[in-house]
């Protein structure tokens, strides 16, 4: 049970923890205390921003986050907000920062492995210790938080999830975007929309509208400053870069995620779903079939492509593997294209202007590991390079 806190002028800490989510709960907590005239800086797996100045965060990457939180404080930032990474958690990084919110997003077993007990007691430590703690019930270990943080808010996104603290109800569900009310036990609410077309991030969305009510903002003053609901642009993660064909571009770069990025996707798309994906050199050879099983159970078309690679590595070798298990799974359509960028603009021809093209594996990076040899390469820039080519060509 909660009750709200009073509005005011005071700086707040916001930190997200989880397996999958974070940085698009970061996303949503700065376009919402954006738009209510708040400053922000975001530091996250995606780019690290203090007020108006932006930096890109490459793969493992990692940056100093005292200091960045620092520099937040000189700049007298009103919201400084904080993806916990597991490294940050393991080595004391954010240790001496109070933290006035923390919020729980999903810990995936399948991606902790036998880290997963380790990790839910770190990221209960944090919201034991945060001045708020909000859970995420969707999941056995939103559950068991719930259950262990003396206080803990829950938010329950899901239908099962009716005995949470904010609850969400889904209005209506479009092609691309999803209608909903977040309502708490006490009857306060808002609703809005939200410009993802995923189900799953409705439940990222909940989490950080009630992180922001829980500071004591009104739901009605949330509505009145995003009257067109929540249109966070998060690079990298379900990011819209094109229409007609419909492209979205996901850092979907293990089985898990990439099953939750594809199966909503075809269900909001009226023709063929074609997705772009690759794994990586350094993936074993069981999560590489994964991948491509997980795109054969969902995707019409198959484009299987490169990720970073070492000078000894054979990326026809892992491209091989991720065909093979999808042509078992049952796949028909598959294609084989390299370098990167050929086949990301190859799929983007390939789709027709009611199909969705889902390119996975890399999202806001712009750069690819080619023989051990660091090239430049934005998986955005090659869609548009891509949608340039088919304006071109229809004359």
């Amino acid at each position: 049970m909660s009750t709200p806190a009073s509005p005011d002028d005071v700086r707040r800490t916001f930190a997200v923890l989880g397996s999958t989510g974070k940085a698009t709960t970061c996303y949503l907590l700065d376009h919402v205390a954006a738009a209510l005239g708040r400053s922000t800086a975001i530091f996250s797996t995606v780019e690290l921003k203090v007020g108006s100045e932006r930096a890109p965060v490459e793969r493992d990457t990692q940056p100093d986050i005292a200091a960045l939180l620092r520099r937040a404080d000189e700049a007298r930032i009103d919201d400084t907000i904080v993806e916990l990474r597991w490294h940050e958690l393991s080595t004391g990084a954010a240790q001496g920062r109070h933290i006035d919110v923390a919020a729980f997003t999903h810990l995936d077993p399948a991606v902790e492995g036998d880290r997963y007990e380790e990790h839910l007691a770190q990221i209960e430590a944090v919201l034991t210790a945060a001045g708020r703690a909000l859970v995420l019930v969707d999941d056995q270990a939103g559950v068991e938080l719930a259950r262990r943080v003396p206080g803990a808010i829950t938010v329950g996104s899901l239908p099962h999830d009716q005995d949470a603290d904010w609850q969400i109800s889904i209005n209506a569900a479009r092609a691309d975007h999803i209608e909903f009310t977040l309502t708490h036990r006490t009857g306060r609410s808002v609703s809005t929309a939200l410009w993802i077309p995923t189900r799953f991030s409705v439940g990222y969305a909940a989490l950080a509208l009630a992180s922001v009510m829980e500071t004591g903002v009104l739901g009605s003053t949330i509505a009145h400053v995003l009257p067109h609901g929540l249109r966070p642009v998060v690079p990298g993660r379900i990011e819209r870069v094109a229409d007609r064909p419909r492209v979205i571009v996901d850092i979907a770069h293990n089985p898990a995620r990439l099953s939750r990025a594809l199966l909503p996707l075809r269900k909001t798309t009226k023709g063929k779903l074609i997705v772009v994906l690759s794994a990586r050199a350094s993936d074993d050879p069981e999560t590489r079939r994964a991948i491509g099983r997980a795109a054969a159970a969902a995707a019409h078309s198959i484009v299987v492509t490169d990720d970073d690679y070492g000078i000894d590595d054979d990326p026809a070798a892992v491209r091989a593997d991720v065909l093979a298990a999808a042509r078992e799974a049952g796949a028909t359509s598959l294609t084989e294209v390299s370098p990167r960028r050929a086949a990301i603009r190859a799929a983007v021809a390939l789709a027709g202007r009611d199909d969705t093209v889902l390119v996975a594996g890399r999202g806001h990076l712009t750069s690819i590991l080619v023989a051990g040899e660091r090239e430049h390469l934005d998986d955005r820039e090659e869609v548009r390079a891509g949608i340039a080519q088919r304006h071109a060509a229809a004359g």
